[in-house]
């Protein structure tokens, strides 16, 4: 399922232009279709080449693979990721019967933000669930950041702590492989076809 694609008309449709004399302001539009095409470049330029062979392999006349991915996920993940655009808290957790038991006083990003990828990292079960998972999330102003997110369970109930690792910027700033990435994806572009939340752990 490494390099599984889905398939996508390409077109520049939905694209919002900036302003004549002057550059989008993020802060006032918030994440637009565009914006989101030019962010996922500039995250899968951070991966190695080998990621996108199969589809230089099919491109075949020396377009750039990454711009035809990030064309290609930024219209289908757009309504989704725009949707789910939230104020992200520090800690979160209900009682197992959907309530919040708890105040959430705390924003852990100063943008509304929207999680695109996650993996597990560890996973211990006994009387409880410990679960450490990596997670990428994207805020509205265009930046990526690598989370942490430390979770317990019992009896139905979860308590979670999130805090950020860093900023995306550099290879060895991102959390999970493109392999994960991808699948992520891949969830979010099927469950919005089928008309329910995707699963991301």
């Amino acid at each position: 399922m490494k390099h599984k694609k889905v398939a996508a008309a390409l077109s520049a449709a939905g694209k919002r232009k900036p302003k004549k004399g002057r550059e989008p302001d993020l802060q006032e539009e918030g994440l637009t279709e565009g914006k989101l095409r030019e962010c996922l470049l500039r995250l899968f330029r951070l991966y190695e080449d080998s990621e996108f062979d199969d589809s230089a392999e099919f491109l075949g006349n020396g377009s750039d693979p990454r711009e035809y991915e990030a064309e290609n996920y930024s219209s289908q993940l757009f309504p989704y990721i725009k949707r789910n655009m939230k104020d992200v808290m520090m800690m979160e957790g209900d009682d197992g019967t959907g309530k919040e038991p708890f105040a959430m006083t705390d924003v852990l990003f100063c943008y509304p933000a929207c999680k695109i990828g996650c993996e597990i990292r560890e996973l211990f079960s006994d009387n409880f669930v410990l679960c450490l998972q990596s997670e990428m999330w994207i805020l509205e102003n265009g930046e990526f950041a690598s989370v942490y997110c430390v979770s317990i369970g019992k009896d139905g109930g979860r308590l979670s702590y999130r805090f950020v690792d860093t900023c995306i910027k550099n290879p060895g700033d991102i959390p999970i492989c493109f392999e994960d990435l991808e699948s992520g994806f891949a969830e979010i572009i099927e469950a919005e076809k089928e008309g329910r939340e995707p699963y991301l752990p």
